[in-house]
C-alpha cells in the first residue's frame, strides 16, 4: 500500500519539476510567450487539491500517516507542514470522522482503504493536471526569432531583443543562447531550441500626458510647447481621446495608435518599448490602473 502512493507521489514530484524547469527555461525568452502558456491554449482546469489549501492538507497529513505512521505524533505532523498541532488536531478529527484514517491509540494512525483511494484518486488528478500544462509548454519551447545574419541548422546562437523583437545572432557572448531549428537568411524567422539564460532588457516607460476634457476647453487649454517638448524624441505615440487627437494634430504630430492604446503600451512596454499616450482627463484613471496592474513604470504630466 505505501510502495504505491509512494510511487505515485514520485510521479507528481517528477512532472512538477520538469514543469518549473520548463517554466523557468521560457518565462525570460519574452513576454509573449509567458502570456501564452497563462493565458489558456486549451490548458486543463485547476484541479481541487491545487485551489484549496485546505484540501492539500488534508492530503499531506494522510501522506505523513501513509509514510511515517503508524506511530506517529501530531507534533511531527505540524512541524512538517508548518501549521499549528491544534489544526493537525481539527484535521485528524475530520479524517477519523470521514473513516480517512483509524486511531489505534498512544499517537498511532493508520491510513484505511477510503484514504488510500482518495489520495490515489487526487494523485492522478494532480498528474493529469501537470501532463496537461507540460504538453502545453512543450509545444512553445522552440521559441521564433529574427535572424540577425545567415545562420546554418544546427548553430548555437546568441539571442536579444532589439526594438522589441527577439533576433537570433552568430554572437554567442550574450547572456541567453540556443540552437538554430533550421538554416535561415538574414531578416528571416527561424526556431531556436535549447535556450539557455536570461534575455538582457529592460521594460520600456510609458509617459502619460494630460489633456482636458472638451468641458473644460479640450485641446484649446494646453501648452502646445510642452506638448512639443515632451514628445519629442519619442518614438510611438497614442492618443485616447478626440481632444487628444486634436492636440496632437495642432502641435504636427500624427499619432501611432488609436485603439486599444493601453494594450498597445502595456505590451510595447513589455518587449523594452518606451511610448507616450496622449490622454484626455476622463481616461486617465482607466489608463493608469492598467499600467499599475502589469507594474509598467509611468509617469504624468498635465499640459
Amino acid at each position: 500500500m505505501r510502495g504505491d502512493i509512494s510511487t505515485s507521489l514520485s510521479g507528481i514530484f517528477m512532472v512538477s519539476i520538469t514543469l518549473l524547469a520548463a517554466l523557468f527555461k521560457t518565462a525570460f525568452i519574452n513576454g509573449w510567450i509567458v502570456r501564452r502558456v497563462l493565458c489558456g491554449y486549451n490548458k486543463p482546469d485547476m484541479v481541487e487539491i491545487l485551489r484549496n489549501k485546505s484540501f492539500a492538507t488534508r492530503f499531506q497529513i494522510l501522506i505523513e500517516i501513509a509514510t511515517h505512521g503508524p506511530t506517529i505524533q501530531q507534533r511531527a505532523i505540524a512541524q512538517e507542514l508548518s501549521i499549528t498541532p491544534q489544526a493537525v488536531s481539527d484535521y485528524i478529527s475530520q479524517l477519523e470522522g470521514e473513516s480517512m484514517i483509524t486511531y489505534l491509540g498512544r499517537s498511532r494512525y493508520q491510513i484505511t482503504r477510503e484514504g488510500v483511494n482518495w489520495v490515489l484518486k487526487n494523485v492522478r488528478e494532480v498528474k493529469a493536471y501537470f501532463d496537461g500544462i507540460d504538453s502545453v509548454i512543450n509545444g512553445i519551447v522552440i521559441s521564433p526569432a529574427i535572424a540577425e545574419k545567415d545562420i546554418k541548422q544546427g548553430e548555437q546562437v546568441g539571442l536579444k531583443m532589439v526594438n522589441g523583437l527577439l533576433y537570433a545572432t552568430a554572437d554567442c557572448q550574450t547572456k541567453s543562447t540556443g540552437i538554430a531549428e533550421a538554416d535561415a537568411k538574414a531578416g528571416e524567422d527561424v526556431g531556436v531550441r535549447d535556450i539557455q539564460g536570461l534575455i538582457e532588457f529592460s521594460y520600456g516607460l510609458v509617459a502619460v500626458l494630460v489633456v482636458p476634457g472638451i468641458a473644460k476647453g479640450g485641446s484649446r487649454h494646453i501648452d502646445l510647447e510642452l506638448l512639443k517638448t515632451r514628445l519629442k524624441g519619442v518614438s510611438y505615440v497614442g492618443a485616447i481621446g478626440l481632444e487628444s487627437v486634436a492636440a496632437l494634430h495642432r502641435a504636427g504630430i500624427e499619432p501611432d495608435y488609436l485603439y486599444d492604446v493601453s494594450g498597445v503600451v502595456i505590451d510595447a512596454a513589455l518587449h523594452g518599448l518606451s511610448s507616450a499616450v496622449v490622454c484626455t482627463e476622463e481616461d486617465v484613471y482607466a489608463l493608469v490602473s492598467s499600467l499599475k496592474d502589469r507594474n509598467i513604470e509611468y509617469s504624468l504630466i498635465s499640459l
